[in-house]
């Protein structure tokens, strides 16, 4: 016969929110215990009510600091597992901190295997919820590829269209880029739009807005290349490329432009568009036609994807 799932020791496994191995029990006991300390801060007292006397004991917290999506995102993990409860305790017990920290740490070493397995299975499914739908690009094709677009390649009558979402500080978009311009070498009738996702740090946000402003010059390409290189990000580093002569910008308009009500908006826009599509990562791209690449992939595998979206046209 199937036992009823412990509410409070799932819950709390649930808030701790990276996938784990079963091997390693002590540091998940610990982050159940740094969260027990938080919420024993915030309340006066946990009480353990014995709500079935026949060999179920459920841990409630009763405190209304508890988030309600907590106890939905519990019931929903919950539905696969069972598990066996600790030592039956009095429903009358208000345990201190010190027995909660025993208890807790004795059925977490009891019920590794199925917390795990709780909270792996419902951290999944929240990846799966949110993971961008091709469909859902399908419906932004204007704002993805026309609206205030950069592009490359075959900027006018393109066969094939690809928009990438980068950060300048993201290494795999370093690494992406090589690819992007392989492709456009190799296949004269793709256009590929850039858009701006500056994710990983403010001087991303910089830089993203460098190159909308150097392509306010016409002169995007060069810069947005070597932009990628440079080993530290900052205004002083942007400058000095692009007052480089192979990259050839207007400097003082370019500190201007950068700094622009209009070209931050344009950043916003981009990052925004690439939030409300589901967008977690850099680099991610976007065949127009249906196929989705989140993250670095080599040239021969986007190759294939070209190909396929080209049979589409």
């Amino acid at each position: 016969m199937k036992r009823p799932l412990l509410t409070l020791p799932v819950l709390l496994a649930l808030s701790v929110a990276t996938p784990a191995a079963a091997a390693d029990v002590d540091s998940i006991v610990d982050a159940l215990m740094n969260r027990v300390e938080r919420l024993t801060q915030q309340n006066a007292k946990l009480t353990i009510e014995n709500e079935q006397l026949r060999q179920t004991t459920q841990v409630r917290d009763r405190s209304d600091a508890m988030p309600e999506n907590m106890g939905q995102a519990l019931r929903k993990a919950a539905e696969a597992v069972t598990i066996s409860p600790p030592a039956a305790v009095s429903p009358n017990t208000a345990l201190d901190a010190k027995q909660l920290d025993e208890v807790l740490r004795q059925w977490v070493k009891d019920n590794a295997g199925y917390v795990f397995e709780s909270v792996n299975k419902h951290l999944a499914e929240q990846q799966q919820a949110r993971a961008p739908k091709s469909e859902n690009f399908a419906a932004r094709a204007s704002d993805l590829f026309e609206k205030d677009a950069i592009k490359a390649g075959a900027v006018s009558s393109p066969k094939v269209r690809l928009v990438m979402f980068a950060d300048y500080n993201c290494t795999y978009c370093k690494k992406a880029q090589p690819v992007v311009e392989e492709l456009l070498a190799n296949n004269p009738d793709l256009q590929v739009v850039y858009r701006e996702l500056p994710i990983l740090s403010p001087t991303s946000r910089l830089a993203a807005q460098a190159a909308r402003a150097a392509a306010m010059q016409g002169k995007h390409d060069a810069f947005h290349r070597e932009l990628y290189k440079l080993t530290e990000i900052s205004e002083a580093s942007i400058l000095q490329l692009a007052a480089r002569p192979d990259v050839g910008l207007d400097v003082d308009q370019l500190r201007k432009d950068m700094t622009s009500e209009r070209v931050a908006s344009l950043v916003t826009n981009d990052f925004n568009l690439g939030q409300s599509l589901g967008i977690q990562g850099t680099p991610f791209f976007y065949l127009d036609g249906g196929a989705t690449m989140p993250g670095y992939a080599p040239t021969s595998q986007m190759q294939v994807m070209i190909d396929q979206a080209r049979k589409k046209s």
